[in-house]
């Protein structure tokens, strides 16, 4: 993989220069005159729902094949001093399907709750499990079954694995507190507080062709090119056993149907 992509580097750094000169558009501003932008290289992209997609990504679907992948990551090394606009990225963001977790009503103080959560936010599903994993904080068990729960959820609802995603939002907030009597010396009483909070959670699709082209080292780079080799052939197992399942689902319900039809001819015969 490494020896790959670094001949596919060095064979799209030579092209570099005449795929620009003869693709790219000057920007409108003055300034920026001498400067070409890398969204304006890749083609149109056009999408019924949001008008036309012009970004520096927007050939790549959000799992693209692998070849198609290092190819870009390539592309986007040999481009990196170019800057692409930050609305491309949001509009590519906007587009991507979210899952939202939630846990509420938790005897746990939400300063403390946040500190476990902060292992998790920002990593991809496989990632924030191992590194809760490894956490000695006592609610540790309970986020990672939350992250596990929502990305059960997603694959119920769109068949989207859990290496296709990552946690966008980890956090903790305040829940109703109970009011207790806090025994003090000299025949004093005061008030304490049972801290309650609640967690929420929300697990978003990941744009691989994003992460490339943000990613700022040929290490990073490799990095998401291995997250996207097991992302999709964790795809690829799923897709298989649910066609299985909804095979052997078809085969049940036609046996069912030739039982009821044999039995109803058994009835009009007596």
């Amino acid at each position: 993989m490494a020896q790959a992509l670094s001949c596919r580097m060095s064979r799209l750094i030579i092209g570099t220069r005449q795929l620009i000169s003869t693709h790219a558009i000057t920007p409108k501003f003055p300034h920026n005159r001498g400067m070409r932008c890398l969204s304006s290289v890749i083609p149109v992209r056009r999408i019924e729902a949001s008008g036309s997609d012009y970004g520096a990504t927007s050939t790549l679907g959000a799992v693209p094949p692998q070849d198609k992948a290092v190819d870009f990551a390539a592309f986007a090394h040999a481009n990196r001093h170019l800057k692409v606009k930050p609305f491309i990225i949001k509009r590519r963001i906007k587009q991507l399907r979210t899952y939202i977790g939630a846990e509420k009503g938790i005897r746990h103080s939400p300063w403390r709750m946040n500190l476990v959560c902060q292992f998790a936010a920002g990593l991809t599903v496989p990632e924030a499990l191992k590194q809760l994993m490894f956490c000695q904080k006592r609610m540790a068990p309970l986020v990672a079954k939350v992250i596990r729960d929502t990305a059960n959820e997603a694959d119920r609802r769109d068949g989207i694995q859990p290496s296709q995603l990552e946690v966008a939002e980890c956090f903790s907030t305040h829940g109703s507190h109970l009011k207790r009597i806090k025994i003090m010396g000299r025949g004093r009483a005061g008030k304490k507080h049972r801290r309650h909070s609640h967690i929420r959670l929300v697990l978003r699709e990941i744009d691989f062709p994003t992460k490339l082209l943000q990613a700022t080292s040929v290490n990073q780079k490799r990095k998401w090119l291995e997250y996207l080799k097991s992302a999709r052939e964790d795809y690829e197992k799923s897709r298989v056993e649910r066609e299985e399942l909804a095979e052997l689902e078809a085969m049940a319900a036609q046996l069912e149907e030739d039982a009821r039809k044999k039995k109803e001819e058994e009835e009009k015969k007596k």
